[in-house]
């Protein structure tokens, strides 16, 4: 599991929330590769404990001052979880409305 935190006050959270998201997007990418075919090595982020932010951060152990900003858990699925595919853009982006297919998206 890995917990990303901050020095920020936790109400300055949004202002972070980009820079966070990146930041574990390319973990979450490694730990995936890191796997290798057929490993299934998997990770998620939440954000729920924040329903419960200072009881976390004690548990935590989090010195006064830092945030907790998510929760990644890494692990291997229970069960079979099996190739992760992306669908085409034409049926997620659109252009103007919904439903309308994003003109550069062929």
């Amino acid at each position: 599991m890995r917990l990303p935190c901050g020095l920020s006050p936790a109400s300055m959270r949004d202002l972070y929330a980009d820079a966070l998201l990146r930041s574990i997007d390319l973990p979450c990418r490694a730990e995936h590769a890191a796997g290798g075919p057929g490993a299934g090595l998997g990770a998620t982020l939440t954000t729920r404990h924040l329903l419960y932010e200072a009881e976390v951060e004690a548990a935590m152990g989090l010195p006064p001052g830092v945030h907790s900003y998510a929760i990644l858990p890494i692990g291997y699925p229970i069960g079979r979880f099996g190739p992760v595919g992306r669908g085409s853009l034409a049926d997620f982006v659109y252009e103007d409305r919904w439903g309308k297919t994003y003109s550069a998206v062929k």
